[in-house]
């Protein structure tokens, strides 16, 4: 399934509600245990299509069926193999940001939803003021390890480093989701940098 069409081009891809937020370009481990998941990997591998991440709001993100947030990320599996204990361990990559629309689910509660591509912006450098943020991040994904080690190697962009943090940090999920729904960069990683330094103290990782 192509992914690189038009802004607001309507895709329909399985659905995945997790207590996770995921920008464009992050990487997103899971364990799939559950049988509507195991289904939805075959598919999405046999067909070589992506399924959208969004955020739960309410209800269980195992077993039944969540409500979501109204905007998502599509994620494409990029590695797959069955751990010592019979469970898929996937690798995925975060691809375009969506809005996610009309939602059914099938009888074994996999929901289904038509998505639509939102805008892609063009990268903004992170300010001189913000320089310590991307420290913060190479010290996050030093401590983290694996799968993570490869975004070491992305340029330090106002999105990048934001959107790293906010995946890999421990923020409430609505205060991740809020940055998640703020469509420009910059403003993004100010907002961040105030919630997580907001006496701009030096901030490490201990």
């Amino acid at each position: 399934m192509r992914t690189d069409a038009a802004d607001g081009a309507t895709l329909r891809v399985a659905l995945f509600p997790l207590h996770v937020v995921l920008f464009p370009g992050g990487i997103l481990p899971l364990r799939i245990f559950e049988p509507r998941y195991v289904r939805m990997v075959s598919e999405c591998m046999r067909e070589q299509r992506p399924f959208a991440v969004a955020v739960i709001v309410a209800g269980p993100e195992v077993g039944g069926v969540a409500a979501t947030a109204g905007r998502g990320t599509l994620a494409h599996i990029v590695d797959f193999e069955q751990g010592d204990d019979g469970l898929l361990q996937l690798v995925c990559d975060g691809g375009r940001r969506v809005r996610i629309g009309a939602v059914e689910a099938e009888p074994d509660q996999l929901l289904r939803a038509e998505v639509s591509l939102l805008p892609e912006t063009a990268p903004q450098s992170l300010p001189d003021d913000l320089a310590w943020m991307a420290e913060l991040l190479d010290q996050v994904l030093t401590r983290v390890g694996e799968p993570y080690g490869r975004l070491r190697g992305a340029e330090p962009t106002a999105d990048h480093v934001a959107a790293r943090l906010i995946e890999l940090l421990p923020l409430p999920l609505a205060e991740k989701q809020a940055l998640f729904d703020e469509p420009d960069a910059l403003r993004r990683a100010y907002r961040l940098a105030g919630l997580i330094n907001p006496h701009g103290e030096e901030v490490s990782v201990v």
